[in-house]
């Protein structure tokens, strides 16, 4: 690979780019999330960052459909629902 401004693009969200002779990990909002030597370590983390983000966005998921259910069993809005459900939040672990 030609270490001279080349990048290497990985599915729709992270990129490396090569500057010089470093490889740098860019997330989709174009922020620098790491350099690295080599472009193995920077494909390494992309796969780090992109299993995070999934992570991420289970958890919100789950959070959503745990406060959606303790509206519809107590008849609360959301705002209500989402109090207790960080309440509880705080204490099981």
């Amino acid at each position: 690979m030609d270490l001279e401004d080349s990048n290497t693009v990985v599915g729709d969200t992270y990129r490396v780019e090569c500057v010089g002779s470093q490889f740098i990990v860019v997330d989709p909002a174009g922020e620098i999330v790491n350099r690295y030597n080599t472009e193995d370590a920077a494909l390494q983390d992309i796969e780090r960052c992109k299993k995070e983000d999934a992570m991420f966005e289970t958890g919100k998921t789950l959070i959503d459909l745990a406060i959606k259910a303790h509206m519809q069993r107590f008849g609360i809005d959301r705002e209500t629902a989402v109090y207790w459900i960080r309440t509880a939040s705080e204490v099981v672990g």
